[in-house]
């Protein structure tokens, strides 16, 4: 997970954080060692050791049991706090010990944070909701040209927003940019599916990995076509 957040562009850092306070563009947070980053927007995840926070709650989302307590129907259960940019997720919510229960609730206030940001950028609702990450091979989910598919979709993402003629034409490029770039071809797909492997095994113990290639290597020795 994290091999995969740095090749998109994160930064992951250790550093516990001691201090969050919200300034005119969003939060600067100061860790232990005494290093200060500063953002636009803030998820807060761990149950635990939670006091950094209390600089940002005046009461208002901060149960004593060290829970969010929250209006789940106001804030469609994506992870939003009173405070405008502060998000929760995990066991600082409402999810179950489960590590993949936890996640999927993280997931679902990434969802949320994304729409917000989409959203105060002058997207139109129905436009800032939709978003997808996933990709797929050329020519999998329809028969045609992808990029006139998507181009004709446009329209009902935006709906009856009101948009004037270039707003539409600029949202409408970044829309076709953003969705043709999800079609991969057949060689790429192979690809990714090496590099996945070759990521994989490096967390994988050396040994097993080259017992299992000695395995392979007897059992391909052995089959029909080498008898």
């Amino acid at each position: 997970m994290h091999a995969q957040a740095e090749q998109v562009g994160c930064e992951i850092t250790r550093e516990k954080a001691v201090e969050a306070t919200q300034t005119e563009g969003g939060f600067r947070i100061e860790t232990e060692t005494g290093d200060e980053y500063a953002t636009e927007s803030l998820v807060a995840a761990a149950k635990y050791g939670r006091e950094w926070l209390e600089t940002l709650d005046e009461g208002e989302f901060l149960g004593d049991d060290g829970e969010v307590d929250i209006n789940w129907e106001e804030h469609k259960r994506c992870g939003r706090t009173s405070v405008d940019g502060l998000y929760f997720a995990g066991r600082l919510g409402t999810a179950e010990d489960q590590a993949v229960v936890a996640a999927g609730q993280a997931g679902e206030t990434a969802l949320g944070l994304i729409h917000d940001v989409r959203r105060d950028e002058g997207l139109p609702e129905d436009l800032a909701t939709h978003y997808t990450d996933w990709v797929f091979v050329e020519g999998s989910i329809i028969d045609g040209d992808w990029e006139e598919h998507v181009r004709k979709e446009f329209p009902e993402r935006v709906g009856d927003a009101d948009l004037s003629e270039a707003r539409f034409d600029e949202l409408q490029s970044q829309y076709v940019e953003r969705k043709v770039e999800q079609a991969i071809s057949p060689s790429e797909q192979r690809k990714r599916r090496r590099d996945g492997h070759r990521h994989l095994v490096e967390y994988i113990d050396d040994g097993a990995v080259l017992e299992r290639a000695e395995e392979i290597k007897a059992e391909r020795s052995s089959g029909p076509d080498n008898e």
